[in-house]
């Protein structure tokens, strides 16, 4: 999918619920216009929406992504099962000892992780933290994880927006290993997920403290 009603379901994805008038605004489109593109994708079972009940005047509808809607956006499970094979084969049987089955999932998607930030840190090494988020914005964006940054009071706070691995991660959390290890590895610092599309959220967001300094230099990114 491209074009207008890419960038719709985007913007659901982004702000979970949106009515005609906000999706107008943001893509600069006149919302009989957003209307004939969102009857086509409640056609196609990408979007759904409930009535806002208001005291006065016309109701208002609030649109949202269905499930379908949320596997439309890029998704990489075939990415993921190589990966996941390739480290299976490579486990010993200590690797195996006195771990249950989460465990060895967790202990693969630790190792993919930290495989992929190894490759990085030669390049980083030395550098500050304005760098380094710098790379793991553009890895991530290259992964489709649609992530965004920002800084606030002191502490830095990344939203992935989509995740590749959706169904995966909604039936088995052990997946989310994977993000939460290779942003670490990268940013050179322990990050905290505060929010976390297996628990219902919209996205996952992983946050971690700054100083003033990385603070002002992020704020150039």
């Amino acid at each position: 999918m491209e074009g207008t009603r890419l960038r719709i379901l985007q913007l659901l994805q982004k702000h979970s619920n949106e009515n005609v008038e906000g999706l107008a605004r943001e893509i600069a489109l006149a919302p009989a216009t957003i209307r004939r593109h969102l009857d086509i994708l409640q056609r196609d079972r990408l979007v759904a929406f409930v009535e806002v009940r208001k005291k006065t005047g016309r109701p208002e509808y609030s649109y949202y992504l269905t499930e379908e809607g949320h596997e439309s956006l890029p998704k990489d499970y075939d990415g993921l099962l190589n990966q996941v094979i390739q480290e299976l084969a490579g486990l010993t049987a200590k690797d195996t000892v006195r771990r249950d089955g989460r465990q060895i999932l967790e202990l693969l998607f630790e190792r993919l992780a930290g495989k992929l930030g190894n490759e990085y840190e030669e390049r980083l090494q030395g550098r500050d933290l304005r760098d380094r988020l710098s790379t793991l914005m553009g890895l991530l964006t290259e992964r489709d994880f649609s992530p965004e940054a920002q800084v606030t009071d002191g502490t830095l706070e990344l939203t992935l927006l989509n995740c590749p691995f959706r169904s995966v991660a909604l039936g088995n959390d052990a997946v989310c290993a994977l993000d939460a290890h290779l942003i670490s590895s990268i940013l050179h610092r322990d990050v905290a997920r505060d929010v976390w599309i297996h628990k219902g959220d919209a996205a996952c967001v992983y946050s971690a403290p700054v100083d003033d300094r990385d603070a002002e230099a992020l704020a150039r990114l």
